[in-house]
């Protein structure tokens, strides 16, 4: 038998007084000694240091050791650190709020022991601060362990019944230390926090290793809701965590780089450069594959689920007077940081390299794994939501897309010639339509439900940039 590997738990502890002690409690009570080779804690220039707290002796009791950052690197610095002090073989980066359950590091040994390129993800759960404890388990197989990476470089959240995560979400994650430091670690040139993630991922999937979700291993998270008691004390610089989103996509997109430049919170990077090399060159000496072939290992996502459509279009009313009017979204811009919306009429534009969610493409999988069970407003999160309605609804509400949805909305021709079409929600039949004499949306059975049609059909950027060979494999009918 091989030797059971060690792990180093990896706490990055900036202004973490309250949460730090019980943390690292926690991992010590949960992970056997023979296992657990240190806890790492990486107190980044906490005022007071936090050793002031929890003494360098009492702490070293419980298998800690202290890094003291005396200049406040953030959240991506202190991970680094932390890592560059770990000794076991396999480190395991958690928040500093956080507390691991029964048997949680069982997977991550065995997962690593089989590949050592492999990152293994928990299902993160819920902490309540006050209690210590999770208040209620997910049912095996759901849960939060999986995202994946939208266009201007955000990450959502997404299940599936296969065990691999495109994006991982950056805070809770098991990783062998040789493959770690083999794809370089964390980027020197990202401040604070957020975007690691990103970089992360998209290194260890290109360049041959794997991320896959441990369904049995659970860890309970403080989540930051607005509190005062869950709310962070260190500081972010303004725009960093932009900045670091921009450096990740950009060492690794390629061309759809360019896309992600069309989001408004990009911006200020269409006039300037940003130097990667950083990033890059750290994994310089790897074999590494490109985004387009990241597109194809998912494209269970990306085709399938509709995120990388083949055409995007309006949905404009058939019977209106006058004018063009064509869905939108009530108060959403283009962002996939959304909130749920709703869908109202608004006149038709014709352009779409303006930030209007007045543009749809199908998204979501059916139940056979084929695309598409909801139509999506591009460039969002935001699925019109069809088991939302029901008959004589005086809105129509959209949610966060749920790439699992089955059947949910659909457009539908009402007749022979395929021009006008119904626009179907939820398994009944029932369907979106003007109200008479108005223009207000409800929804009503579908034999007495006004007609839409697609308005300027395109084929977006995204869509054109893939390889004639990718196109002919995808078939273009997603």
């Amino acid at each position: 038998d091989k030797p059971i590997l060690t792990i180093s738990v990896v706490l990055p502890c900036g202004f973490e007084h309250d949460y730090f002690i019980r943390t690292a409690e926690s991992v010590f009570y949960e992970t056997p000694a023979e296992v657990l080779k240190e806890i790492v804690i990486v107190d980044d220039a906490s005022a007071p240091p936090l050793e002031q707290s929890w003494s360098e002796a009492a702490a070293a009791e419980f298998g800690v050791k202290y890094i003291r950052l005396n200049e406040p690197a953030g959240l991506i610095g202190a991970k680094q650190a932390g890592a560059e002090a770990a000794t076991g073989d396999i480190i395991v980066f958690f928040d500093c709020h956080v507390k691991p359950d029964i048997d949680y590091w069982v997977p991550y040994v065995r997962e690593i022991s089989e590949n050592y390129k492999r990152a293994v993800i928990p299902v993160i759960t819920v902490l309540n601060v006050d209690t210590w404890t999770q208040p209620e388990r997910p049912a095996k197989g759901s849960g939060m362990s999986k995202c994946y990476l939208t266009f201007d470089a955000e990450f959502k959240w997404t299940n599936d019944k296969t065990p691999h995560v495109p994006i991982m979400s950056g805070g809770l994650l098991a990783i062998s230390r040789k493959w770690f430091f083999e794809i370089g670690g964390y980027d020197s040139s990202m401040k604070g926090w957020g975007g690691e993630n990103l970089d992360q991922s998209l290194r260890i999937w290109t360049c041959g290793g794997e991320i896959v979700s441990a369904p049995d291993s659970y860890v309970a998270h403080m989540w930051r809701d607005g509190s005062e008691k869950t709310k962070a004390k260190y500081k972010v610089g303004a725009g960093d965590a932009v900045k670091n989103r921009a450096r990740a996509v950009k060492a690794h997109l390629g061309d759809w780089y360019k896309k992600t430049l069309s989001f408004p919170s990009f911006k200020r990077w269409q006039r300037q450069d940003l130097d990667t090399s950083s990033i890059t060159d750290s994994f310089s000496d790897l074999t590494c594959e490109n985004f387009e072939w990241y597109l194809q290992r998912f494209k269970y996502i990306y085709r399938d689920a509709g995120v990388l459509p083949s055409e995007v279009f309006q949905i404009a009313a058939v019977e209106v007077e006058g004018s063009s009017l064509c869905l939108e979204l009530k108060t959403l811009g283009w962002t996939n940081f959304g909130h749920d919306d709703e869908i109202v009429l608004k006149e038709c534009t014709d352009t779409h390299t303006q930030p209007q969610s007045q543009w749809w493409h199908g998204s979501n999988r059916l139940e056979n794994g084929s695309c598409c069970g909801s139509l999506r407003a591009w460039n969002t999160d935001q699925c019109i939501n069809g088991r939302g309605v029901s008959t004589g609804a005086e809105k129509v509400p959209t949610h966060t897309c749920n790439l699992d949805s089955g059947k949910e909305v659909s457009l539908t021709p009402s007749s022979d010639d395929g021009e006008e079409l119904l626009l179907k929600v939820g398994l009944k039949d029932n369907c979106i339509s003007l109200e008479k004499g108005s223009k207000l949306l409800t929804v009503v059975p579908c034999k007495d439900a006004s007609k839409w049609f697609k308005r300027k059909p395109f084929t977006p950027i995204e869509y054109e940039m893939l390889s004639s060979e990718t196109k002919a494999m995808w078939g273009g009918d997603n």
